[in-house]
């Protein structure tokens, strides 16, 4: 007798194989925020970011929070 959800051991191993990875969309427009500050801190032009960063990978939104 089980106790619990049963899953299907193909289901299980696809979300092992999964698990560790990031979608390389949220990657790549995290690392160019970071290397889009980088810069700006570099040449000394611009106002960098002021404290907190929230980006929202399901709608694409960014907001930025003074504590």
């Amino acid at each position: 007798m089980t106790v619990g959800p049963s899953f299907r051991d193909d289901l299980i191993q696809e979300m092992v194989r999964y698990g560790g990875s990031e979608l390389h969309t949220v990657a790549a427009f995290v690392g160019g925020c970071a290397a889009h500050e980088s810069i700006k801190l570099l040449t000394c032009q611009y106002v960098p970011l002021d404290n907190t960063l929230i980006y929202n990978g399901l709608t694409g939104s960014c907001a930025t929070f003074k504590f």
